[in-house]
């Protein structure tokens, strides 16, 4: 038979054993949950600097991709017609293709670029450069695209060398004795939103340039006619390519604009 004492001896090696698997099986477990940590982070870090390098080389080829598309533009400028982009220009835009081209588009609506107050846009009735051949028919006028409401100072420059000068303040912010053009809603042109237009459209004969001054806020300007209007400039359209990137390019480049100090004399 076991003694007490051998019972009891048996029992705390057991308890021992017992104690000494656990404390085994809980390193067992931190060092998998440490492992575990490390393979994460590395596999973290590792995902990181991969996709930061894909990103950077993809930034690269759209920058490269934009850089030949305006090159095509500045070749296709310089030569009035349609270029080709890659070995058609430099061997530094090798592996890109594409094409680029400039026209003179004509249409009975026109949008100008952001005319910034105090600052004024030179529409052509005549054909450039010559000015000798003229569009004659009801010009209408929109504008205010922005928040403050802009006075408009519109001069036809007829062919004769004389000047007609009409006034427009839907807001009433110039005190004038002369008779102001009258206003109504506007409406949209081509996508952009005109909060007014002339109610009355401008009778256009023998002229060879309207001359808008903005006065008080900027706005672009709405134009559109029954017939097509002359050219008002150049529109350009480039597209280059390379295996991962693609950019797309449009330039306006407008006949030369008649600055607002041409007509401001300051002391």
């Amino acid at each position: 038979m076991i003694s007490n004492k051998n019972s009891k001896y048996i029992k705390n090696q057991k308890s021992k054993i017992k104690v000494n698997r656990n404390k085994a099986g809980q390193v067992l477990l931190l060092s998998l949950m440490l492992i575990a940590t490390v393979l994460t982070l590395f596999l973290s870090v590792s995902f990181k600097s991969t996709t930061e390098t894909q990103i950077t080389k993809l930034e690269e080829e759209n920058q490269k991709a934009l850089a030949a598309a305006e090159a095509g533009i500045e070749a296709a400028l310089k030569t009035s017609g349609s270029v080709n982009i890659g070995s058609g220009l430099s061997a530094d835009l090798a592996g890109f293709s594409g094409s680029a081209q400039c026209s003179t588009l004509t249409t009975n609506i026109f949008i100008s670029p952001r005319v910034n107050k105090d600052s004024q846009y030179t529409f052509y009735t005549s054909d450039y450069p010559s000015l000798t051949s003229y569009w004659n028919g009801d010009l209408n006028i929109y504008f205010k695209t922005e928040t403050d409401t802009p006075v408009l100072e519109i001069m036809q420059i007829k062919n004769d060398g004389s000047i007609i000068y009409n006034l427009v303040d839907p807001g009433n912010q110039i005190s004038s004795n002369e008779e102001k053009l009258t206003t109504t809603s506007g409406g949209s042109l081509q996508g952009v939103n005109f909060a007014y237009r002339l109610a009355s459209s401008l009778t256009i004969s023998n002229t060879k340039i309207v001359i808008i001054r903005v006065l008080f806020a900027s706005t672009k300007l709405g134009f559109s006619a029954s017939s097509a209007f002359p050219a008002q400039g150049k529109t350009c359209n480039s597209t280059a390519s390379s295996a991962t990137s693609t950019k797309k390019v449009t330039l306006f480049q407008s006949y030369p604009q008649i600055p607002a100090e041409f007509f401001i004399t300051s002391f």
